[in-house]
């Protein structure tokens, strides 16, 4: 009975910490939502290599099922067979997530299930480890339903004699702890929203929530071969002699522009340490087939080929519009927003 009261109490103490946990977006990855190949097919073939740690990442899908935290020296081994028999044996996508929690053992805390308050024993560092399984594209769709009933009836072999006959029935669906909250991505500062404003091809007026990033322009700006007019242009003669970071807007206005005749729907945006283009807008950047299956947008993996470097004499060759390079890899990203 201790070792079951144990091990119910750890899970829903890691379930409450990891739902408060927050992470800071940062422009170095301008809100990246991760590859777009994230969403796997659940049900379908899953490897399942004895060999291989099956860590959570920011590109494992937006939504997840908690199923169960482990603490203490034999925490890894444990977590790592669950996973193992939950990939083997039921098909499912299932990973691992490591956090150290420092307890500070002057104060109480309430579990939001009891009226009971508690008490830390030790001030000293823990680390739990948890199983998640994924991926799915939000906490309302079929197959998360019907994945979050059949976890929380399993009776796993690798926790025979470890706890109760149902370890998993407290389960529950929750955010990728490793993406930072969805009301704190693209948010941004007053001060970088005065550097956009009043642009014609503002990103802050893109009215979806995704854009494809093909362009963007950090330190030395990347001209392709042979542009000297296009450098003259750039920098003004009559100004003084611009930064590379000013240089770097004006590639970024000069490529939007570029697009935009085209008639491309591009935008621009500028930050304390970068400019970028983008283009395109996106509710939404997976579809479901009507089999459950979730793929990647058609539209938005167009964008992402064309623009992405081509392979040429086995070295990439990146795309050049009027003499300014894109970006090897697009990325998809999440539009900034300004604070309400």
């Amino acid at each position: 009975m201790k070792k079951m009261k144990k091990t119910f109490l750890v899970s829903l103490l890691v379930a409450v910490l990891m739902a408060a946990f927050t992470f800071s977006p940062t422009f170095s990855t301008a809100w990246g939502v991760g590859p777009l190949n994230f969403v796997k097919n659940i049900g379908k073939t899953v490897e399942a290599d004895p060999n291989k740690e099956y860590a959570l990442t920011e590109a494992e899908g937006p939504y997840l099922i908690f199923v169960m935290a482990f603490s203490g020296p034999t925490a890894r081994q444990d977590a790592h067979s669950l996973v193992l028999e939950l990939r083997k044996s039921f098909k499912w996508n299932a990973y691992l997530y490591e956090k150290t929690f420092i307890h500070d053992a002057s104060q109480d805390f309430k579990s939001p299930y009891s009226r009971t308050k508690y008490k830390y024993l030790k001030a000293e560092p823990r680390t739990d480890i948890a199983v998640l399984i994924g991926n799915f594209l939000s906490l309302e769709d079929k197959q998360f339903e019907k994945t979050l009933d059949e976890v929380r009836k399993l009776q796993p072999e690798s926790l025979k004699g470890k706890g109760t006959l149902t370890p998993f029935s407290m389960a529950f669906g929750m955010a990728n702890p490793m993406l930072p909250p969805v009301n704190q991505r693209g948010v941004i500062d007053s001060f970088v929203a005065s550097l956009n404003k009043d642009r014609p091809y503002s990103l802050l007026k893109n009215p979806r929530r995704y854009t494809v990033r093909i362009a963007t322009f950090t330190g030395k700006t990347v001209f392709a071969e042979n542009t000297a007019a296009l450098n003259n242009k750039l920098s003004n003669a009559n100004s003084k002699k611009m930064t590379e970071l000013e240089m770097g807007e004006r590639a970024a206005i000069a490529l939007c522009e570029a697009l935009r005749k085209r008639g491309i729907e591009a935008y621009e945006f500028h930050d304390r340490y970068a400019s970028i283009v983008t283009v395109g807008s996106f509710d939404h950047h997976l579809r479901q087939l009507p089999d459950g299956t979730v793929v990647p947008d058609s539209q938005v993996q167009q964008i992402i080929q064309q623009y992405q470097a081509k392979i040429v004499n086995n070295s990439p060759k990146v795309v050049v519009i009027d003499g300014i390079e894109c970006d090897p890899k697009p990325m998809l990203i999440e539009v900034p927003r300004t604070r309400k």
